[in-house]
This record gives structure tokens, C-alpha cells and sequence, in this order.
């Protein structure tokens, strides 16, 4: 479904801008994407939780407005 597909690229953003989540530091900007979204895609289907405890004030009002926690 289209939401899903853009919930998960939010969620991906949000691993890529460090917000949450751990980011690949070398190869290209494709590998890095597609390492942030396999990780968006286990958030979104619940495997893993974003922790509101340790998320920076950014990183809250991100997710917050989101509706990501």
C-alpha cells in the first residue's frame, strides 16, 4: 500500500538524519539508503520500537509529528 511505502521512508529519513536506529558510514548513497529502509521496514512492521527515552528534543518532535512513537 502506498501509506506503508511512505511511512517507511519516513521512518527512513528519520534513521538517516540519526534521529534513531544505526546508519552504514561507508558505501554509496544508495547502500546507505536501502540499509536505512531495511531497518524503517523492521520498525515499521514491529520487529523494533523506537525508544521515546532516547530520542533528542529534534529527534521527539520529528517522531511526534510523524506519529512515529
Amino acid at each position: 500500500k502506498m501509506n506503508d511505502i511512505i511511512k517507511i521512508d519516513i521512518i527512513a529519513q528519520g534513521i538517516l538524519a540519526k534521529y534513531y536506529g544505526s546508519t552504514q558510514n561507508c558505501g554509496t548513497h544508495t547502500q546507505r539508503m536501502t540499509y536505512a529502509i531495511l531497518q524503517a521496514r523492521d520498525i515499521f512492521e514491529g520487529k523494533y520500537k523506537i525508544n521515546k527515552d532516547d530520542l533528542s528534543e529534534e529527534a521527539y518532535k520529528y517522531c511526534k509529528e510523524y506519529e512515529l512513537i
